[in-house]
């Protein structure tokens, strides 16, 4: 059976791709995007909740989403805005629907600006947390 977290990424992928229209989206890329809007998944690992059953365990799994844009000034931060909030519907709507996510929580979002090869470029990196159970000692679904 395919482990929970892969499942979740790809579900997460899969309704980024759906929703969002951005022209690249990968998870855990090597470097900068080649092609703009671009959201990047980034997996920032998980942390165990305290032990309630005997049985099962529960994770708090973090990432955060990059997104990326160009343009010019305020048509820019526009497109961004359009990006971030296409992106936040998508990652939640996946979250409430899916079986396998008990909590979906929406943290943290930092703006930046970004000089991209020869050109200058916007940026949100946006951070989510799940809650995830499983069977006690085994990384598939409870």
């Amino acid at each position: 059976m395919t482990a929970i977290r892969e499942q979740i990424f790809a579900g997460i992928e899969t309704a980024l791709r759906t929703d969002t229209g951005a022209a690249e989206i990968e998870r855990m890329p090597p470097g900068d995007p080649d092609q703009f809007d671009a959201l990047h998944i980034i997996d920032d690992g998980q942390d165990p909740e305290e032990q309630t059953e005997a049985a099962t365990s529960r994770f708090d799994m973090s990432f955060s989403i990059d997104g990326f844009v160009e343009g010019a000034g305020t048509v820019m931060h526009s497109r961004l805005n359009a990006l971030h909030a296409k992106t936040v519907h998508a990652v939640m709507a996946f979250g409430d629907n899916s079986p396998l996510v008990e909590e979906i929580r929406e943290g943290a979002l930092r703006i930046a600006r970004l000089d991209l090869g020869s050109k200058r470029r916007l940026a949100f990196s946006q951070d989510f947390f799940i809650t995830f159970p499983t069977r006690r000692g085994e990384p598939d679904p409870a």
